[in-house]
């Protein structure tokens, strides 16, 4: 009798409820102030001071050099190690070299 009941219940689509609370990646008040904070004094960002700093060629090698370091987490993102995984076969020496004929 179950069965009977199963094949006749109609789906029923239930919307997504919206997401509550601040979007993911948006600054709140206090994030606002502090960088508005720190680009009201002379405009620049520290990340556009690192920058100027490693354009200006009249500048050391090294301080551009250290100013670059500085930048690069900022605006490259960091490489992640990746897993190989291949099948290991023992092959002795000389099937090995007949191979590479």
């Amino acid at each position: 009798m179950s069965e009977a009941w199963a094949d006749e219940a109609p789906e029923i689509e239930v919307p997504d409820k919206p997401k509550r609370g601040r979007p993911k990646g948006s600054y709140n008040k206090a994030s606002k102030a502090q960088i508005k904070r720190v680009c009201s004094d002379g405009g620049l960002s520290p990340l556009e001071y690192l920058a100027s700093i490693y354009q200006d060629e009249g500048e050391d090698k090294r301080f551009r050099i250290e100013a670059a370091k500085a930048a690069a987490p900022y605006v490259h993102a960091r490489l992640s190690s990746t897993e190989v995984k291949a099948a290991l076969t023992e092959v002795s020496q000389e099937e090995w070299l007949e191979s590479l004929n």
